[in-house]
């Protein structure tokens, strides 16, 4: 979504977030809605090349980023898929649940991927100079 509201869709950069997903590689750890929203920022201002420093406003839009998901997920209890769903992602009855309920904690994470989607387009837009 992102890459597309930039005009910079790049296939390789959505198959190298495809892990994250469930925490990375579903562990339950960090939430891959704070990674990908990371990752598309490194995207367009970070660098290929390890000569090249990246865009100075990468690491301050990364942190932002970083602390409104704190903000975000604090209810929660932290940034951690296991804590934003409320289970272990390995109990394969609860991820049953949790993919088919319409009364699942999965409403969390889609009310989240809508609200740092508008936030990572608020950024993009005030340092697209």
């Amino acid at each position: 979504m992102g890459q597309e509201e930039t005009g910079q869709v790049n296939p390789e950069v959505i198959k190298a977030m495809g892990a994250y997903g469930g925490g990375v590689a579903r562990s339950g750890r960090v939430c891959g809605i704070l990674t990908g929203a990371v990752g598309m920022v490194a995207s367009i201002y970070g660098t290929g090349n390890p000569q090249e420093y990246e865009d100075p406003k990468l690491k301050p839009m990364s942190q932002s980023l970083v602390r409104r998901f704190e903000e975000l997920t604090a209810p929660y209890g932290g940034v951690d898929c296991r804590c934003i769903v409320g289970f272990d992602l390995g109990d394969r009855e609860k991820l049953h649940w949790f993919r088919n309920a319409p009364d699942s904690t999965r409403r969390r994470c889609e009310s989240l991927i809508c609200d740092m989607a508008v936030y990572l387009a608020e950024i993009l837009e005030r340092n697209s100079c």
